[in-house]
């Protein structure tokens, strides 16, 4: 299976801005949503999982790590 590191860490990049920019608004006490904070932390911890499952065969130090697993905020009732 053929997987884009470029695309994966421009994706990556993008969700980590997302939820630094919500951070940055928790810590200053402004207005936030936290729905919105929730689905972003779970962008970054499902892109943190689907890396650990990206590996070569071919090379001993990138091994399948598919048993590292974050699970998913709930969001609150």
């Amino acid at each position: 299976m053929k997987f884009s590191m470029n695309g994966f860490r421009r994706q990556l990049s993008n969700d980590v801005k997302s939820l630094k920019d919500i951070v940055e608004l928790v810590i200053n006490e402004s207005f936030y949503d936290k729905d919105d904070l929730v689905e972003a932390v779970n962008d970054v911890i499902t892109h943190s999982n689907v890396v650990n499952c990206v590996y070569n065969d071919n090379d001993p130090d990138f091994i399948e790590m598919s048993d590292v697993e974050i699970d998913h905020l709930e969001p609150s009732t």
